[in-house]
């Protein structure tokens, strides 16, 4: 049996596009499982009753199942100007639970969050620690904010995913894994976005992959190019950038080790002078060769 593959909905249309045409071109290529990001230019956890309940019938129309209800909750917020409990803190803690329902009425058993915005230095030492890492409260303050989160899912029997950003406190797979073992629960996992790690210099197969293997709920597939120097990142087609040395090793040991969950298309790639959707159209070929599939 094959790789569980999917996409993006609002990669190929853009967020305010056409949710039902993505759903269509999904089925098209073969890939029947969604990533539910943003909808109708709203991101899951805004929507109404009526629209959630438009959302559960167009994916039984198309025959596509949600695999992860994805969240921004947290995300481009810094971890020193967010305190638990105040206004914007439980913001958050409502739209994760919004989308927790959504999640269990699409019967999907994911969510996805993401953790705050980048800064260089999470842990200082011999003065560091005071002036660049925040005298090292950092981390013991994020596990305390996701504290609520991650009980959150454990009540409602429910999957919490933390991405691998590029934005993000956890760049790196370390980090991440770490994370999720200090947190200490088993419905805390990671969405693996190799090439975000790769951006941060860390060889996604085979030491992020060794480092994160066991606790893989979700992996996000895309391609491109770094410049650290310049700051500058630039998409590509899939099989074409950085991660195309990497991808196969990939796929075959997720093969190996019986990876049961989905390997989504995540497509930022734009041509030059087209669309959103010619992106997608063009990433989707090296996609499924090189991820394969399942027939469900």
């Amino acid at each position: 049996m094959g790789l569980k593959l999917g996409a993006i909905p609002s990669d190929i249309c853009g967020p305010d596009g056409d949710f039902e045409h993505a759903l269509a071109v999904m089925q098209q290529d073969g890939l029947k499982y969604a990533d539910i990001e943003w909808v109708w230019g709203k991101r899951v956890g805004t929507h109404t009753d009526e629209e959630h309940q438009a959302i559960k019938q167009l994916l039984i129309k198309y025959d596509i199942q949600a695999a992860v209800v994805g969240g921004f909750a947290f995300r481009d917020q810094s971890a020193q100007h967010i305190e638990l409990g105040d206004a914007t803190y439980q913001a958050n803690i409502e739209e994760i639970k919004a989308q927790i329902e959504l999640a269990k009425y699409l019967n999907c058993s994911q969510i996805r969050c993401l953790t705050f915005s980048r800064q260089m230095a999470i842990w200082g030492y011999h003065g560091a620690d005071v002036r660049n890492a925040y005298h090292n409260r950092t981390w013991p303050k994020m596990l305390r904010l996701f504290e609520e989160p991650v009980r959150l899912a454990e009540d409602h029997g429910i999957d919490l995913l933390i991405e691998t950003g590029v934005n993000t406190l956890l760049t790196s797979a370390y980090l991440t894994r770490k994370f999720v073992e200090d947190m200490g629960s088993s419905r805390f996992k990671i969405l693996w976005d190799p090439a975000n790690t790769l951006f941060h210099s860390e060889t996604p197969y085979p030491d992020a992959y060794e480092e994160l293997k066991d606790y893989i709920g979700h992996i996000h597939i895309k391609d491109g190019s770094v410049d650290i120097r310049k700051s500058i990142i630039t998409s590509t087609n899939v099989g074409e950038g950085a991660m195309a040395p990497f991808m196969e090793n990939i796929a075959e040991a997720l093969t190996k080790d019986n990876y049961s969950g989905v390997v989504s298309l995540e497509n930022f790639f734009v041509p030059d002078g087209g669309t959103l959707e010619e992106g997608y159209r063009q990433s989707v070929v090296g996609f499924k060769k090189l991820f394969g599939g399942e027939q469900r």
